[in-house]
């Protein structure tokens, strides 16, 4: 039987040797290490408006809700995964395909109370997905949802959410994991296989538009249905691939 612990160890020792240091570039001339930040230069903030603030503090009693005297937060703590696991194969219950609360040492938990504080703000318990439109919890820790945040410059359905990343102001919207796992078909011509849903990790937060990122034909306008000429720079910003 192999022993998790001393292979946790080892690794450990080896990713704070001075050779895996020098290998990955990951020491300063002084010697010391570099603080944590986002390679790809982001930075997730949150943008809450002080009056909303406010008028919900005003509006909700806090300390006197059961949840959150119980669980100290008004997010839920999970119980178990059985939606997860009603939608998804046994095979792919793992950190690989969902973002689970050990797999984020590095800054993971920076993402995760930004999300809770901007919900919270709102008094969002609740979030809907932008697919089939229903309600999915969200939970206190990692995974956040029984689906994926993901950020987008418009607002394709639900209240309008704000989040700051890399100083521009996106809304945050929701796929649940049901959604994710189905097959879909383009709207225009019917092609399937553009968006493969089942490739995203659950529970936690992607930075761009997924479903704009995979749309099979260019936008239509929702009265006649004809293409609308956008200049490749807007549908860049619109996709916002990084």
């Amino acid at each position: 039987m192999i022993d998790c612990g001393s292979v946790f160890r080892d690794r450990k020792k080896s990713c704070d040797s001075d050779e895996f240091r020098r290998r990955s570039g990951s020491s300063r001339s002084d010697g010391k290490r570099w603080g944590r930040k986002d390679t790809g230069g982001g930075e997730l903030r949150c943008c809450i408006q002080p009056d909303l603030l406010r008028s919900n503090v005003d509006k909700h009693w806090f300390f006197e809700d059961e949840q959150v005297r119980v669980n100290g937060s008004v997010f839920a703590r999970r119980e178990n995964f059985d939606n997860l696991l009603s939608i998804i194969p046994l095979s792919k219950f793992n950190g690989i395909h969902i973002k689970m609360e050990d797999d984020c040492p590095q800054g993971g938990d920076d993402v995760r109370l930004c999300l809770l504080k901007t919900l919270g703000a709102h008094n969002q318990r609740t979030v809907p997905c932008v697919g089939c439109r229903r309600d999915m919890v969200v939970y206190d820790r990692y995974p956040l949802v029984d689906g994926v945040f993901f950020l987008s410059p418009v607002c394709h359905f639900g209240p309008p959410t704000e989040v700051m990343y890399d100083g521009k102001r996106n809304y945050l919207q929701q796929l649940c994991a049901s959604c994710l796992w189905s097959d879909w078909r383009c709207n225009n011509c019917g092609r399937d296989g553009w968006f493969n849903g089942k490739s995203i990790v659950l529970g936690t937060l992607y930075y761009y538009d997924i479903v704009s990122a995979g749309k099979c034909c260019p936008p239509t306008c929702t009265v006649c249905r004809s293409p609308l000429l956008v200049p490749e720079n807007i549908m860049m910003q619109i996709v916002n691939v990084r």
